[in-house]
């Protein structure tokens, strides 16, 4: 073994236990993929109210 891994091989490990922590608690999480009546209504309102939060957002900074 280098003299590098020797030094590092703890974070390596704590590396892979977090990774597989996040795979294993991600499950059991369904991905649900589908489209709603009206959906298209759903994504212009939002692009609208997050526009709004950005312009907000600007104006408060003083940069807009």
């Amino acid at each position: 073994m280098s003299l590098t891994f020797k030094r590092h091989y703890h974070l390596i490990v704590l590396l892979a236990l977090t990774a597989v922590m996040l795979v294993v608690s991600m499950g059991d999480q369904p991905i649900i993929a589908y489209t709603l009546p009206g959906y298209e209504q759903v994504v212009e309102q939002s692009i609208k109210l997050t526009q709004g939060e950005i312009a907000f957002f600007l104006v408060a900074l003083g940069i807009h």
